[in-house]
């Protein structure tokens, strides 16, 4: 018996990706027991043309990449396209530069953010950077930003979905802030896991703020984060990154709620990496992780990180 066929996207090189609405396994061409594929085209091989069809406008691009993942490639767990890139490589800056202010509104690109990232790799410089751009309802979009050493430049067109917003999170999280109540085991809903998704993030879009509201058997803390993720044995609280002076501060005010004891956690110079061992409940342990470079300034000095690892 033959193996069935995936269907594909791309058709008589032509390829549409309609993102007025989720999109699914099977508009990607997703195999069983996949969560990713991939439509590449050699170098001297004709360009798929593909159109990018978004809420605010639709998008033509010769790519010569498109790919797509539910963000778990081991395929236990059959998932729909969370990630989709269209790849475009453009002879010079310049061009790019054309291209990327004619699609800004579409995308939801800064003009001065598009112009700066792209000077940056202008003149065969080597380097990356990422423009962001639109956030609406369950749809993100970024371009990330290539040079290569023989003055080409490529373009990433990435598109997310359900990254910031998802029916999971927003209803759990409310006017910037997520609550999580520590004095029992958290449900999956509690944590904003979706259906069928083996891990659950919830971050702040950018430039948006997203703060934590942790509820302790000794105490409340509340602090800015980068990123909350739980997976079915634990749960890790990263804060946004901090000067020294405030970590320290946040530190020592949460310990006594966190049951750890910083001891001579910020003494010396130099970076830093040490996790603390912390309060031990019925439901779960608590480790806090300090990442940080002693003696830095700055705003990106320190990290500091609660993780929750359930019994």
């Amino acid at each position: 018996m033959s193996t069935p066929v995936a269907p594909s996207l791309v058709h008589d090189d032509k390829a549409t990706i309609d993102l007025t609405r989720k999109p699914t396994r099977a508009d990607f061409g997703f195999a069983d027991g996949r969560n990713d594929r991939s439509y590449q085209r050699g170098s001297g091989v004709d360009a798929i043309v593909t159109t990018v069809v978004l809420p605010t406008g639709t998008l033509h691009i010769p790519a010569f990449g498109i790919t797509a993942d539910g963000g778990d490639f081991a395929g236990a767990v059959s998932l729909p396209p969370q990630h989709i890139v269209v790849q475009r490589k453009f002879d010079r800056a310049a061009q790019a530069q054309q291209s990327l202010l004619a699609d800004a509104p579409t995308l939801g690109l800064s003009t001065q953010d598009v112009r700066d990232q792209l000077s940056r790799v202008t003149g065969a410089t080597i380097g990356s950077s990422v423009v962001d751009g639109l956030v609406r309802n369950w749809l993100a979009a970024y371009v990330e930003v290539i040079g290569y050493e023989d003055g080409a430049v490529g373009v990433n067109y990435t598109f997310t979905i359900d990254q910031f917003h998802n029916d999971a999170i927003d209803a759990v999280v409310h006017d910037g802030v997520f609550p999580i109540d520590l004095t029992h085991r958290p449900s999956r809903a509690e944590l904003a896991f979706r259906d069928g998704f083996p891990t659950a993030r919830v971050q702040p879009a950018w430039n948006a703020t997203l703060s934590v509201r942790l509820e302790l058997p000794g105490g409340v803390i509340q602090r800015p984060v980068r990123s909350v993720d739980s997976t079915a044995t634990q749960t890790v609280v990263s804060l946004a990154s901090s000067s020294i002076a405030d970590a320290q501060a946040f530190l020592a005010a949460d310990a006594p709620a966190l049951g750890v004891d910083p001891g001579s956690v910020w003494d010396g110079a130099g970076h830093v990496k040490k996790t603390l061992p912390g309060l031990r409940t019925a439901f779960y342990d608590v480790s806090v992780t300090v990442d940080a470079t002693l003696g830095q300034p700055g705003s990106f000095a320190a990290s500091l990180s609660y993780t929750f690892t359930y019994h």
